[in-house]
């Protein structure tokens, strides 16, 4: 039985993943949605996966209290007179993934907004437009299945590792950069085909196989490069004194180090952990 309730949220993120992208595609196809319509909603999902997202954040970081959630390093640099003064310090890791995400996402929805409002009419007159009432139909199936994708993963939250947070934060900025990408590849294809269709096709096609992708467990890397790369080492050390191997091997060795320091465990008061001193080099 306990086995079987483990592999709930995998099971619940698959159903989320197959939920979520059959929603744009049955209103398309099956429902005549419109093509300004199908991609507004993109952007819509995009927004509650950063609220979802953040909320699992949130909520294993109070769980679990693991290190890494405050063991995000963060670079700020000041010019001043042509002077550059570099301070390092930390954040939080809710602050960088919401840093990185809602920027992106808001210059997304300025660069779809000009597409849906200025492009599309060009190819498929007003009625390629954006349909508020069917906008919200589909908003309201797609949070359906990503709220069951949440509540899937609150089952045994406490003792996940952060790395398993991690991954799903990663997931979701991956996404975010396919979507960008779909938007760029969709619109060659919509000018060569001339039609909306093969921008959702690029659009569905692309991103499904993303969302289905992230459902690999991810590969455990070993301490020697792939045989194929190996033969790098025949050009010598380079600059610190490394074969490609051994570099190879470093990288390796520094991200396990880190790995295994954000799963330490680490007293939280009402502020948080107490900060690390800033350093500052000009």
């Amino acid at each position: 039985m306990s086995v079987r309730i483990g592999r709930l949220p995998w099971v619940g993120r698959l159903l989320q993943a197959l939920g979520v992208n059959s929603v744009p595609a049955v209103g398309f196809l099956g429902q005549g949605w419109s093509i300004g319509t199908t991609l507004a909603l993109y952007w819509v999902e995009t927004v509650l996966v950063i609220a979802l997202v953040a909320t699992r954040i949130v909520v294993h970081r109070r769980l679990t209290r693991k290190a890494g959630h405050w063991n995000v390093p963060l670079e700020t640099r000041v010019t001043v007179a042509r002077r550059t003064s570099i301070r390092h310090g930390q954040t939080t890791f809710l602050a960088g993934f919401l840093g990185i995400m809602v920027p992106f996402t808001a210059g997304h929805g300025l660069f779809l907004g000009l597409l849906i409002f200025l492009v599309l009419p060009e190819f498929g007159g007003p009625a390629a437009g954006v349909a508020l009432a069917d906008l919200e139909t589909g908003a309201l199936a797609v949070a359906m299945f990503l709220v069951m994708g949440l509540l899937f993963d609150l089952i045994g939250l406490r003792d996940r590792p952060f790395r398993w947070i991690e991954r799903v934060a990663e997931r979701a900025q991956g996404r975010m950069f396919v979507t960008h990408l779909t938007i760029i590849f969709g619109m060659l294809a919509m000018s060569v085909w001339e039609a909306p269709a093969a921008l959702f096709a690029v659009f569905v096609g692309l991103k499904t196989l993303v969302d289905l992708g992230s459902l690999v467990p991810e590969r455990v890397e070993p301490l020697e490069p792939p045989r194929w790369l190996r033969w790098l080492d025949r050009f010598g050390p380079g600059r610190a004194g490394l074969t490609f191997s051994a570099h190879y091997r470093q990288s390796v060795e520094e991200v396990g180090r880190r790995h295994e320091a954000n799963e330490r465990v680490v007293e939280v008061g009402p502020a948080g952990p107490a900060p690390r001193a800033d350093s500052t080099r000009e």
